[in-house]
């Protein structure tokens, strides 16, 4: 399919530049100068609006929408244990296909054109991924005391079997990893055998990593040395490696993060609901260590929206360190967009506006009051956005949101559903 987006403001040119984007299948196939054969089977008037590439959410887990608002004003123990955990020990797959649609909704419409997740359901997600064309990486969580423990073979043969699931379902862009659930979950024994799987099956592998300061502690208590440290020394980092939160660090944990294929999701807003501090992005940026951008579950979070998260990424780390030149709009978009797109190996194929890239663009309305003002895009996009000025999103050139009307999702449907599935908790 051929679509023209004509007359549009592209992120990376000065205010005020108007060109001509061609997508041809998956692809950007040109700018301004129309390609030899290219047949337009739609246009976009881009006339009012801003192109930029799709906001990579790097670590969330989008069945957990179903308890959003449900779970808050928690310690971070009492959250997860005593009342997330009991719940998703009933959740049926059924209503984790619903959880993750609704959570898709609210991603595409702010902007998310591709998300990192950790699943109990792959296959739940990779049948959402299909029905709404998102980009998903998928990766089921892992927990267990050992490799032979019962669960823990369960769940990693169920994650096998997903993946096959996946290559059955051509519509759904996604690739699949390895989710050991964190330290505190596994063995020791588990965290090897997960290291020597993706390492035989060439699998990324994405966990949760130095969250809260009882893990650091104990970590160090039980095994001399910090969690970063004990990850490292299970094999957990001899491939790509996706580590979430890393809020305590310790110097040599710096050195330890520069290894190549590893990437941090730093997740702002969930760190801060549950009291569990703020990672120290801006070190870690001048320290060459790829730092990501994700929102964590709703049920944490309680939104999955990209661009609220950045700006609370960026004012946070201004107000923690008490200067307003610790991290910059620009370095905001560059943890948002291209470090999410380099953590998942696509940093060659996506991430910019440019002839060959992947068509994973969402497109602005330039005209929003918040936005008056034009003085600098990437400053507006990070201290004034919302993620709802977004009118169209385009991923792998098929168009998902058409002048702000979902085009692969039935609301009202998902809605219902998810109505149905609260009045069982």
């Amino acid at each position: 399919m051929g679509i023209l987006i004509k007359n549009v403001q592209l992120l990376q040119d000065e205010i005020g530049v108007r060109r001509d984007v061609y997508i041809e299948g998956s692809k950007i196939a040109a700018i301004d100068k129309m390609p030899e054969d290219f047949v337009t089977d739609e246009t976009i008037d881009g006339s009012h609006r801003l192109m930029m590439p799709g906001m990579v959410n790097a670590h969330t887990h989008a069945y957990m929408s179903v308890f959003r608002n449900y779970a808050d004003d928690l310690p971070f123990e009492e959250w997860l244990f005593g009342k997330i955990d009991p719940l998703e020990s009933k959740m049926t797959a059924e209503q984790a296909y619903w959880g993750n649609l609704l959570s898709m909704m609210e991603m595409i419409r702010t902007g998310t054109t591709c998300f990192v997740d950790q699943q109990m359901f792959p296959r739940m997600a990779v049948k959402a991924c299909a029905d709404t064309g998102m980009r998903g990486v998928i990766t089921r969580g892992l927990v267990g005391s050992d490799r032979n423990d019962e669960g823990y073979i369960r769940r990693l043969n169920e994650a096998f079997d997903e993946m096959e699931y996946g290559k059955s379902e051509p519509a759904a862009n996604v690739t699949f990893g390895l989710a050991p659930h964190a330290i505190y979950t596994c063995g020791e024994d588990v965290l090897r055998h997960c290291a020597e799987v993706a390492k035989e099956k060439n699998l990324f592998i994405n966990i949760h990593a130095t969250e809260t300061q009882y893990e650091y502690e104990s970590c160090l208590k039980e095994h001399g040395r910090t969690p970063i440290a004990y990850m490292r020394d299970c094999g957990l980092f001899d491939g790509r490696s996706l580590l979430a939160h890393c809020v305590y660090l310790s110097d040599e944990d710096y050195e330890i993060l520069k290894t190549p294929g590893l990437s941090v999701v730093t997740n702002p807003a969930s760190n801060m609901k549950l009291a569990n501090g703020f990672a120290p992005v801006p070190r870690m940026l001048r320290d060459g260590i790829n730092v990501c951008l994700g929102t964590d579950g709703a049920s944490s979070n309680n939104a999955l929206n990209m661009f609220r998260e950045m700006s609370l990424m960026s004012l946070a780390q201004k107000g923690a360190a008490r200067d307003s030149l610790v991290m910059t709009a620009e370095e905001s978009l560059q943890v948002a967009v291209e470090n999410g797109y380099k953590a998942i190996g696509l940093d060659d194929k996506a991430g910019r506006i440019e002839k060959g890239c992947l068509a994973d663009v969402i497109l602005i309305d330039e005209e929003m009051p918040n936005f008056q003002p034009k003085h600098n895009w990437k400053a507006a996009l990070v201290y004034s956005g919302t993620g709802y000025e977004v009118t169209d999103v385009l991923v792998n050139g098929k168009i998902l949101m058409r002048n702000r009307a979902l085009t692969t999702i039935d609301e009202e449907r998902v809605n219902y559903e998810i109505q149905k599935i609260i009045e069982t908790f």
